[in-house]
């Protein structure tokens, strides 16, 4: 099929996203199955022509032994969006399977999860000192990690070094330490944790971005929010998301489950408990616009 017949087929013949088609709610209200084989995922995480999670994802791929969905052909879209074809992998989020998996299975996982984040802290990238999304080339792009934009999800204007992002983080510190003292009480004034160089970072990890597939594999399949950032990031985001901002989309499991909330820290390298008492305390001023 051509670009054109393609997003006709997605606007006209009533295609239903993945949640409806398969009748439980995998909040992929933006995905569509084409084809056995194949599915539609519409990216909204693009501001310069090229979708980061495009670029993360052939690079996870020739780079990692972490399964990941293959890119088969990007439409461009009358925005600044896209739409990406990408594989559909049969199986299960990790959300609906964990709670039928044995204990020795679920530390399978747990491991194998643990290991996927190694791989990703080990890549060398041409662009690995500029903080957020991968680029094409060494220019800073807009940031949708979620512990900066929140809930809101609007974009963080580039910020070109490791240095400007630590700025960021300490200036919404100050300005809690002013508007929120209680917040700061008896926790010891303390500048953004940079002591460790950035790393690639999915940013996402979450029980319905983890699948099992029918084939016996771990898949990370949504990537639109990765980017370089501290190696803590991914444990305190992991946690935000399912206490702070996001709770309403988390799986049950996700957010009660006592052995897979014990093994967060495990599988991200941790724990970074001081770290994330630290992001907490600028909650109250995230949204400030500088």
């Amino acid at each position: 099929m051509s670009d054109d017949e393609l997003l006709k087929h997605i606007y006209t013949d009533d295609v239903k996203p993945l949640s409806e088609e398969r009748g439980i709610e995998l909040y992929a209200e933006r995905i569509y199955r084409m084809t056995k084989d194949t599915v539609v995922k519409m990216d909204g995480c693009v501001t310069d022509g090229t979708s980061a999670e495009i670029l993360t994802l052939d690079f996870v791929a020739r780079h990692t032994t972490i399964p990941v969905p293959r890119i088969r052909r990007v439409l461009p879209l009358p925005s600044i969006r896209s739409a990406i074809v990408m594989d559909y992998i049969p199986g299960r989020q990790l959300a609906h399977a964990w709670p039928t998996m044995s204990f020795f299975a679920k530390l399978r996982v747990a491991f194998i999860l643990r290991g996927y984040v190694r791989q990703l802290r080990a890549i060398q990238h041409p662009r690995s000192h500029v903080p957020g999304p991968i680029a094409p080339g060494d220019e800073a792009r807009d940031v949708f990690c979620r512990m900066m934009t929140g809930s809101q999800a609007i974009p963080i204007s580039p910020l070109p070094t490791y240095a400007d992002l630590s700025a960021w983080f300490n200036r919404r510190y100050a300005l809690s330490v002013e508007v929120a003292p209680r917040w700061h009480v008896g926790f010891p004034s303390k500048p953004f944790d940079d002591s460790q160089p950035l790393v690639l970072t999915n940013c996402d990890l979450n029980m319905r971005n983890i699948l099992i597939g029918d084939d016996g594999r771990v898949y990370l399949i949504d990537w639109a929010l990765s980017g370089f950032y501290p190696p803590w990031f991914e444990y305190v985001n992991w946690r935000y998301w399912l206490w702070q901002g996001f709770s309403e989309e988390a799986a049950e499991v996700d957010r009660t489950d006592y052995l897979w909330n014990l093994l967060i820290p495990i599988i991200t390298h941790g724990p970074f408990f001081r770290q994330e008492r630290w992001y907490l305390r600028i909650l109250p001023v995230l949204h400030y616009v500088d």
